[in-house]
């Protein structure tokens, strides 16, 4: 019997299919588990006829023993016992090799089942991350995210899942056989119940809490491992700039040989449970051996009948009581994926209300803001924008315009206050992405082609590419030297091209959004005074087709365009002369 601990496990596994699973996942999961159970019971008939065809190949008198056996060879007329063996040797042949293709057939379904599942977690798990308002929260766990939408649902599955499957049907087969087993020979019940249970006991003691600790501190390696890794072209740059390469890299390997160290002791414990079952095996043996040879007496067949079922069981058994021990390693290794997937899927459905435009006017009411309780950014700041309006925020480094920038496209919510949109409260439930544009300090790029770039998220066939080539004359993006200037690839985060080319890019980028509002952060920090002048341009172009400008900046000349400039400073805006 598994330990109170192992069926905690293993009732916190089934429960979480429950959660995790779309309704035609759990369909097909109990359908998995159907085939299975009929693949075991195919494998208790194949293991029991091959009884009879044992018995006859070492017993030539076990035919007039047997009265089904004789039964069978009258009926169908056999004129010797050896055709009768032949034909009995032949059907189990076939039997096997139907039952192998099916047992084949139930492994592909599993396979694409696991596949499907690990995928919706993962999509899921992506979801969540944009749709929840966690902004803060991957600010803070840095590659936690990355961990949480790529890694956790594939340990989830082939952790989780899979194992709980390998335990239903093993579970399933050695049953079946026990019953056989009780009902046949008691005997050899209480011989494998005695050692199979031994064993097990053993091995689950031995490794219970060795395999969940390994799994826990695997986990918090792997993540930490991730982000010291997460270097991006930035930091690259730095460390190669400094030196510290070796820095780095003792800090990587840290945790990277913690993650390593985990992962291997977890492989090393679950080859554990074959060896002792190794020893099982050779006990029953010696113990058949011993009452065959002292206390049997005459009655030989008995014996043979006995050393028959046990060689079975041995076949079967010993590899499903290896696969329940490692199936339920882990479970216990891989445990801890559950608890950060159902939050996800219990917050699914994310925002429920979206806004595309806005026809008044959005304010910033009596708002206070701070990260922690150390550290207050706003205290009872105000700001109304006007449909049309060109707004300008100035302020020194470190005075929250950025912040500002971020609480008015929703990744942060207000300590106090609100910011309302036509009069509907900007909060959790609100998607305000179609309404902003927004353009940040450190332009974000792929590394694809300039068109990919600007057309941010849209399939190839729907991109309007003239519409691309106008946004970016508009832009003033310019690459000499390039015939093809839509296919010019801008390398790992832009690195192929200049500070000023990487924001410009990212102008045309919100350009072709098209959205109500356009939001800039620093716009015009990286352009000489050619490209600013450029830029301003454009911008004032955009604030004649009335689109509403929010322009975050230094540079004073910028503001010159603007309607009304504010200046964030000791918490709050005012109103500039």
């Amino acid at each position: 019997m598994p330990s109170l601990y192992s069926r905690v496990i293993i009732q916190q596994a089934f429960r979480s299919f429950g959660i995790l699973l779309t309704p035609g996942q759990k369909v097909k999961t109990w359908l998995i588990y159907f085939y299975s159970t009929l693949v075991a019971f195919a494998d208790i008939i194949g293991l029991g006829s091959m009884i009879p065809v044992l018995m006859l190949a070492i017993d030539h008198s076990f035919l007039e023993k047997s009265r089904k056996l004789q039964a069978i060879f009258h009926y169908f007329h056999f004129q010797t016992e050896a055709f009768f063996l032949k034909i009995l040797i032949a059907f189990i042949l076939v039997f096997f090799l139907i039952k192998s293709i099916a047992a084949i057939w139930l492994y592909r379904y599993i396979r694409r089942t696991a596949i499907q599942i690990t995928q919706h977690l993962s999509s899921s798990s992506f979801d969540y991350a944009f749709k929840h308002n966690s902004y803060g929260k991957v600010a803070s766990d840095g590659l936690g995210f990355n961990d949480t939408v790529m890694f956790t649902p594939y340990y989830f599955v082939s952790g989780v899942y899979i194992p709980f499957i390998n335990l239903v049907s093993e579970t399933a087969v050695v049953v079946m056989l026990v019953l056989v087993f009780t009902v046949y020979k008691p005997a050899l019940f209480f011989l494998i119940v005695g050692l199979l249970g031994t064993a097990f006991f053993l091995v689950n003691r031995y490794t219970r809490n060795k395999i969940t600790r390994l799994g826990e501190e695997g986990s918090k390696h792997r993540e930490t491992a991730l982000n010291d890794l997460n270097l991006g072209i930035s930091g690259f740059t730095d460390i190669r700039a400094h030196g510290v390469e070796e820095f780095f890299k003792k800090r990587f390997l840290k945790h990277y040989s913690g993650y390593v160290v985990s992962g291997i002791k977890s492989l090393s414990y679950q080859l554990v449970p074959a060896r002792i079952n190794e020893i099982v095996a050779l006990l029953g043996i010696i113990f058949l051996v011993i009452y065959g040879y002292f206390f049997s007496g005459d009655n030989l067949g008995n014996v043979r009948v006995i050393a028959a079922l046990f060689a079975i069981a041995i076949f079967r058994l010993i590899p499903a009581a290896n696969r329940l021990l490692q199936s339920m390693m882990h479970l216990k290794l891989n445990g801890y994926t559950i608890q950060k997937l159902i939050p996800i899927a219990k917050n699914k459905n994310g925002k429920t209300k979206s806004i595309q435009n806005f026809s008044d006017k959005i304010e910033i009411q009596n708002l206070d803001f701070s990260y922690n309780t150390n550290q207050e950014v706003f205290q009872n700041l105000n700001l109304t924008i006007l449909k049309g309006d060109c707004i300008g925020i100035s302020g020194p480094s470190g005075s929250g315009k950025t912040t500002l920038a971020k609480l008015l496209l929703g990744f942060f919510q207000a300590n106090k206050g609100e910011i309302l949109i036509d009069g509907v409260q900007l909060d959790e439930s609100l998607n305000v992405n179609q309404l902003f544009s927004y353009m940040g300090q450190e332009p974000f790029l792929l590394n694809a082609t300039v068109l990919e770039n600007v057309a941010l998220g849209i399939s190839a066939d729907e991109v309007d590419k003239k519409k691309v080539i106008d946004c970016l004359q508009q832009a003033a993006f310019q690459v000499t030297g390039i015939k093809d200037i839509l296919q010019l690839k801008v390398g790992e985060s832009g690195a192929l091209l200049s500070e000023g080319q990487k924001q410009r890019l990212v102008l045309a980028r919100e350009l072709y959004r098209n959205a109500s509002v356009i939001l800039m952060d620093e716009p015009t920090s990286a352009l000489d005074a050619i490209a600013e002048k450029e830029v301003m341009e454009t911008l004032e172009i955009l604030k004649k087709s009335g689109k509403t400008l929010v322009i975050i900046a230094h540079r004073e000349r910028i503001f010159e365009i603007c309607t009304s400039v504010y200046k964030l400073e000791n918490k709050t805006l005012t109103l500039q002369a």
